[in-house]
C-alpha cells in the first residue's frame, strides 16, 4: 500500500456486492473497512429497534473519527444520494477517491434480493435504482469503475486489479 491517503467506495444500490468486494479488497490491500451496515446492526442491537437519527449520528461521527486519522480506508457504503458532501469532506482532507459503480439490472438485482431474502429492498427496487442512475447522471465523472451484468461474476478480481492498478499509478 501506498503511503497516499485514499478512500476506495462505492456507488450502487442496496445488496450490489458492495461488502464482497470490501472484504476481498480490505484483505488484498490490509486495509481497513468502515461498514454502515454494521452501525446499523449496531444500533439496532442496542436500542432493539432501528432509530435512523442515532445511526447517522453513529456512522457520521465515526467516519468523522476515521478521516481525522488521516488513514487509507474502504467505504462500504453506497455514495449515491450523499456523494457531493462526502467528496468535499475527502478532498479538503487530502484523500483521493476510488469508486466502484455497480451499475446492475432490475432483472439481476430482483435475483440477489430474492436470494438473499432483502423483502424490504424488494419492495423498494425501483427507488434504489433510480437513485443510482440519478448519481451516474450527475457524478459519472468521478466513477473509477463500472461494474455490470456481464462483468458481475467476476467483479471481485476486476475490482481488485483496477484498484491495484490505480494505487500503483498514484505511487
Amino acid at each position: 500500500m501506498n503511503n497516499k491517503k485514499i478512500c476506495i467506495t462505492f456507488a450502487g444500490a442496496v445488496g450490489s456486492s458492495k461488502t464482497p468486494i470490501s472484504n476481498y479488497l480490505s484483505s488484498k490491500l490490509n486495509l481497513p473497512i468502515f461498514n454502515n451496515d454494521a452501525i446499523r446492526s449496531e444500533v439496532i442491537e442496542d436500542l432493539g429497534v432501528f432509530d435512523n437519527e442515532e445511526h447517522l449520528k453513529r456512522r457520521n461521527s465515526r467516519l468523522e473519527e476515521i478521516i481525522n486519522k488521516g488513514n487509507s480506508f474502504i467505504c462500504d457504503v453506497s455514495v449515491d444520494r450523499e456523494w457531493e458532501k462526502f467528496k468535499e469532506k475527502l478532498i479538503s482532507s487530502n484523500y483521493s477517491f476510488f469508486i466502484i459503480s455497480l451499475d446492475l439490472s432490475k432483472k439481476l438485482l430482483i435475483k440477489l434480493y430474492q436470494a438473499k431474502n432483502y423483502l424490504e429492498s424488494l419492495e423498494r427496487i425501483d427507488e434504489l435504482i433510480q437513485d443510482h442512475d440519478n448519481f451516474l447522471n450527475k457524478y459519472s465523472e468521478d466513477v473509477n469503475l463500472h461494474i455490470t451484468d456481464k462483468d458481475f461474476v467476476n467483479r471481485i478480481e476486476i475490482s481488485y486489479s483496477e484498484v491495484r492498478k490505480y494505487l500503483e499509478q498514484k505511487n
